[in-house]
């Protein structure tokens, strides 16, 4: 795409490196004030045209990732989860631009966007329409469990190739397979219940003309 106001841009980028420069020295003096300067400088970044592979906005969205995950509580809330979910998934999308497959960054940063997607829900959105689920990210319910399978076993992939098949991917990828086992099963138990609803739901009579 062609920008059409190179001037912005060039603003956006000083600015952008100016508040990462400041949210990296507060990082570990200071992590409210980091993930503020974060949250409000990767929204700016953003409208400004710049993909998320691109500098600043690719270390702004990794360390604001970090941060969230780091200020998650051991019972976090729906939108504290949901905004974790989202900053991993922009800084995964970034990474894999810039990195080739396989490469052990992107194996573990989906091993961590996978990890947040198993997290049981707080409080489980409910659309009201199938429409409305389709623009909801992360989704919730099963197809959040079906996302977190499939970005388990994409990072599963990335990790043998990564950290080499004959060591099972390293730790991560070991960890990543014990995962995958632990959705496998979940999955299968949602599915027998959905089997079991729709075997005890009588069938309607078909009326006699």
């Amino acid at each position: 795409a062609v920008l059409k106001d190179t001037g912005a841009v060039i603003d956006a980028v000083r600015v952008g490196q100016e508040g990462l420069d400041k949210a990296t020295a507060l990082q570990f003096k200071d992590s409210a004030k980091s993930l503020q300067l974060t949250t409000n400088l990767i929204p700016i970044l953003i409208s400004s045209g710049l993909t998320p592979s691109s500098h600043p906005l690719l270390a702004l969205s990794r360390l604001h990732q970090s941060l969230l995950i780091d200020s998650l509580p051991s019972s976090p809330t729906q939108d504290a989860l949901d905004d974790a979910i989202r900053a991993t998934q922009r800084s995964s999308c970034g990474i894999a631009a810039i990195l080739p497959y396989g490469h052990p960054i992107r194996g573990i940063t989906l091993a961590e966007l996978g990890k947040l997607l198993a997290v049981d829900e707080p409080s489980p959105r409910q659309p009201s329409s199938r429409a409305e689920a389709a623009l909801i990210y992360p989704p919730s319910g099963p197809p959040r469990l079906k996302l977190a399978l499939e970005t388990m076993l994409g990072a599963r992939s990335e990790l043998l190739v990564g950290f080499g098949a004959w060591n099972e991917g390293g730790q991560v990828g070991k960890d990543v397979r014990e995962a995958v086992v632990a959705l496998e099963k979940e999955m299968a138990v949602w599915r027998q219940g959905v089997k079991n609803v729709l075997e005890d739901t009588p069938r309607p009579i078909a009326s006699k003309s």
